[in-house]
């Protein structure tokens, strides 16, 4: 029998203690994130989270603190390859707009996965009721293509259709499509809050529309080269703070118990994986799986799923979605 787990986004979609008892009455393991880093919980069900925590039902994952939703979505992706049985079915129920590109990175990554997509809770924060999809969102979604196009054109427009028919019929003359394409996409602008409709009125919201013809389809896109700069700082951080405990470490050779003192600091399996991977040069695996494989092989006494886990955690590996990076600064030599 397939095994099934739920990854929850707590992001604008905190459950209640009765809704997150349910689910694990149902699914052997929760998976919670929030890629705010926040984390709230009524005081009097603190007792019965802490037992489900301890007894493993529930696993908080870590979830660095940037801006971007991909690298975030890439850690909590990596720490699921490293924790997760293979086939395991994932149930991911999210509020947040830019769950689908979760989704494509889990299945890229080949775990089973499904979306529940609900409405967000945090009603007091408006910009994310009324929320713009990403321009790589936009870009993989050709229905969204066609609504960013169709809102290029209204943008422009010195009188705009104020009835369901009226605005059919504009989407079927903008766009040139047939009526039945044109009464989903008509849908899709409503779902997407663009549009207001009472009965047969339908009214544009001025400035849903602004932020959708203003977005820039063809611009070179710099997210790949700002979250590798990012990636970088972080590791240059690491690497400052690995030589500041490698220099006071040289500093008290002299006297064996300050030495094993800060040397227990380093955990030494991570250190003899870090020396083996150094050791292999241009041959480390870039596959996930042909990683957890190898370590497996070198350490068939260790956790490997944990290692790989705390490996992603402490930065010294980097999974993107598709390919393992490396630090070449974790090399303490």
């Amino acid at each position: 029998m397939q095994n099934k787990v739920i990854l929850l986004d707590i992001e604008n979609n905190m459950p209640t203690f009765k809704v997150l008892q349910d689910i694990i009455e149902h699914y052997p393991t929760v998976y919670l994130f929030n890629c705010t880093g926040h984390f709230e919980f009524p005081l009097d069900d603190l007792t019965e989270l802490a037992t489900w925590i301890t007894s493993g039902q529930v696993v908080i994952l870590d979830v660095p603190e940037t801006t971007e939703k991909e690298y975030e979505y890439a850690v909590v992706v990596g720490q699921l390859l490293a924790l997760l049985e293979p086939e395991t079915q994932i149930e991911v129920i999210s509020a947040m707009a830019t769950a689908d590109m979760l989704i494509d990175m889990l299945r890229s990554s080949d775990l089973s996965c499904n979306l529940t997509q609900v409405q967000s809770k945090n009603l007091s924060l408006s910009p994310s009721k009324h929320q713009v999809p990403s321009i790589e969102t936009i870009k993989n979604k050709p229905a969204l293509q066609l609504v960013k196009k169709y809102c290029d054109a209204v943008a422009k427009m010195t009188g705009k259709p104020n009835t369901v028919e009226k605005l059919k019929n504009s989407i079927v003359n903008c766009l040139q499509i047939v009526p039945e394409k044109a009464q989903r996409l008509l849908g899709m602008l409503i779902n997407l809050k663009i549009v207001k409709k009472d009965d047969e009125q339908v009214w544009f919201r001025k400035k849903l529309l602004k932020q959708w013809s203003q977005l820039d389809l063809d611009r070179k896109d710099a997210l790949q080269e700002s979250k590798v700069l990012k990636v970088d700082d972080i590791l240059e951080k690491l690497s400052s703070d690995a030589q500041q405990v490698i220099a006071e470490i040289k500093k008290q050779q002299n006297t064996d118990d300050s030495f094993t003192t800060n040397f227990e600091k380093i955990d030494p399996v991570q250190w003899e994986v870090i020396q083996k991977l150094n050791e292999l040069k241009t041959n480390k695996p870039k596959d996930i799986y042909a990683l957890r494989d190898l370590l497996e092989k070198m350490f068939p006494q260790s956790d490997v799923r944990l290692l790989l886990k705390e490996l992603i955690e402490k930065g010294y590996i980097y999974w993107n979605g598709h390919d393992v990076i490396y630090s070449h600064e974790m090399y303490l030599n």
